[in-house]
């Protein structure tokens, strides 16, 4: 898929988004083109953590980051489909290589669905933080388009400390303050909200 405006973008649920997988919701754009668009829900923490996760894939591995100190953190749900495949957001290399099948989003992130990235990640071979993140937020053709169109989202440039240096459960207000709005501002009135 092309970049276009939307991706590498953050779409940030308008507060008046009733659909409960994504109601207060980031997502980071990662891929958007004439045949639809992909996301990751970057603050929705799964019931799970990664250690919890190595757990259950593998336990070399999760032995592995227990013995370098690897911080626990909840594993996110980046949305609806898919949700049985875990993806690993993570910083691109200084070098610009992609593992395979990574996806560039923007000109520092990255995300994979391999195993050899997680363990990339896990054994510190990546630099800095990642996430992983169980599922993805799909659009087909002219959907998304749609959503907007309705206000079910408001579009927001990459701002790529979203992924990382913006603490989880601070990430949707700090996008409706980077869109010029406030938090907790809105109210609800018949089907919409009004600022």
């Amino acid at each position: 898929m092309l970049e276009t405006e939307l991706a590498p973008g953050i779409l940030v649920a308008a507060p008046s988004m009733d659909d409960p997988n994504f109601a207060g919701t980031v997502v980071l754009m990662a891929e958007h083109g004439e045949d639809g668009a992909v996301g990751f829900v970057l603050n929705k923490p799964a019931p799970l953590t990664l250690l919890g996760l190595l757990d259950k894939v593998d336990q070399d591995l999760l032995d592995e980051a227990k013995a370098q100190g690897v911080t626990d953190q909840h594993v996110l749900m980046g949305g609806p489909v898919q949700k049985h495949i875990a993806w690993v957001l993570y910083r691109r290399e200084d070098d610009g290589e992609l593992d395979d099948g990574s996806i560039p989003i923007g000109e520092e992130l990255c995300v994979g669905a391999s195993l050899d990235t997680l363990r990339a990640c896990v054994r510190g071979e990546k630099k800095g933080p990642f996430h992983v993140i169980l599922g993805y937020s799909g659009w087909g053709e002219q959907q998304l388009e749609g959503e907007i169109g309705h206000g079910a989202w408001l579009p927001l440039d990459l701002g790529d400390d979203f992924a990382f240096e913006v603490p989880i459960d601070e990430r949707w207000d700090t996008a409706i303050r980077r869109l010029g709005l406030v938090p907790g501002g809105f109210f609800m009135g018949g089907s919409g909200a009004e600022a």
